[in-house]
């Protein structure tokens, strides 16, 4: 006769299964300037944040100067950077 009965000792395969939980926030310093010009900065412990005030720092919104600077180092790169390593490579194989 068997017995249809589980054990308890038995481990099931549900208890062995790791749990995924959302990690909570963790605290942050922040550092901001006293002014534009100053070397004295505010520091502050923040706690508790959400998408949007993180989203508020310098990657979050993108100006036109931003843009320009980027594309200025685009192009410092290509038009400078770039022939410069040939020359050098070229300059070094003869």
């Amino acid at each position: 006769m068997a017995d249809n009965i589980s054990k308890s000792d038995d481990p099931s395969a549900n208890d062995h299964k790791p749990q995924v939980r959302s990690p909570s926030p963790q605290p942050f310093l922040r550092m901001r300037p006293k002014h534009f010009f100053s070397n004295k900065f505010d520091m502050e412990i923040v706690e508790d944040y959400s998408k949007a005030d993180a989203a508020g720092g310098p990657e979050g919104k993108r100006n036109w100067l931003g843009r320009l600077m980027e594309l200025n180092l685009l192009l410092l790169i290509l038009l400078i950077g770039v022939p410069v390593l040939v020359y050098c490579i070229l300059s070094s194989a003869a």
